[in-house]
């Protein structure tokens, strides 16, 4: 089976020197939402929900962290810092930093925390097998009053938004998202149209280590900036369905817009060629012996539309802009 070599890193990317070490122990607070929120409540049709892996959209707020293992978790944060990017939604941000932190890195990969955010959604999870989808960073951009991220559907199904700050310390700051689909978000801002203001959701977050789950790909949302000087910093880590079946939902030519093409192009490819083996282990590996040559046709099939589609994207993504609603 493929795996992903950490240790394999792109050039120029180094361990950090010194850092905490993850303890699930100590570091983990999990504790249950108060409220699930499903996509029917959010107004998609049965045609659209039957696509998805589950009916669920969203959580309301939820622990993660301890105070120990929010403070570890800021101290990496602080380092990573140095390593911020750009792209042209959101102005500051760190990704692959599974790369560069191994205490980020075990604790994207938790398994109590991938069993524990399973239960919340309804479907078995395992952990986005590409790196840069895991333990993504923002940080608020050096102008005051200008968004952390702009309205937008995520490049994965998958994740949770935590807050690695604490919000209650500043003003301004806000993760949003809007109860409502994509497509009435997309149809308002063609038409140059505000969203509806009663469907805008503002959880408030009461510390460090706090969460909101979604299903990305499903859940319009947003981060807004700080309207006076602070510290801002989320992480978001992504998560795809045990259950190989499921149309893939990353976009190579949205992940170009966020990470060099010769990381993104490596890592898409790894990603694509395990979803592939995980289809055909998982089909071919409980056939034992049949006579159904329809099925084994089919189940080929399949697998190589999915690699044919993945190479499609990467030869024709040249043309893509950046996909979003804008702030």
């Amino acid at each position: 089976m493929l795996s992903i070599d950490f240790d394999h890193r792109p050039q120029g990317v180094e361990p950090l020197a010194t850092e905490p070490t993850f303890h699930p122990g100590r570091h983990l607070a999990l504790e249950k939402p108060k409220e699930i929120i499903s996509l029917t409540e959010f107004g998609y049709s049965a045609e659209e929900i039957a696509a998805c892996p589950s009916d669920f959209a969203a959580t309301d707020i939820f622990r993660i962290l301890s105070d120990e293992g929010a403070a570890c978790l800021y101290e990496v944060c602080k380092q990573l810092e140095a390593f911020t990017t750009s792209n042209p939604r959101i102005q500051r941000n760190m990704r692959g930093g599974v790369y560069r932190s191994k205490f980020l890195r075990d604790l994207c990969l938790s398994p109590d925390i991938t069993a524990f955010i399973s239960e919340i959604c309804g479907v078995e999870l395992l952990p986005h097998t590409i790196p840069h989808q895991m333990g993504h960073l923002n940080y608020a951009p050096d102008k005051i009053g200008d968004n952390v991220d702009k309205w937008h559907v995520d490049t994965l199904r998958y994740d949770y938004v935590m807050f690695v700050t604490d919000p209650k310390k500043n003003q301004g700051g806000a993760f949003q998202y809007y109860r409502g689909t994509k497509q009435e978000v997309a149809a308002l801002h063609k038409s140059g149209k505000p969203l509806d203001p009663a469907k805008v959701v503002s959880p408030t977050m009461p510390g460090p280590g706090y969460a909101i789950m979604q299903q990305g790909n499903m859940v319009v949302h947003q981060a807004k900036g700080l309207t006076a000087p602070g510290e801002r910093i989320t992480m978001v880590n992504g998560y795809i369905p045990k259950d190989p079946h499921f149309p893939d939902f990353t976009r190579y030519d949205q992940l170009r817009f966020a990470d060099p093409e010769e990381v993104v192009t490596a890592e898409y490819s790894r990603h694509i060629a395990i979803q592939g083996q995980r289809m055909l282990d998982d089909v071919f590996g409980k056939d034992g012996f049949s006579s159904n040559r329809y099925g084994y046709a089919d189940r080929l099939e399949a697998v190589a539309a999915m690699l044919t589609g993945a190479a499609q994207q990467i030869r024709e993504s040249d043309s893509e802009t950046l996909e979003h609603f804008g702030d």
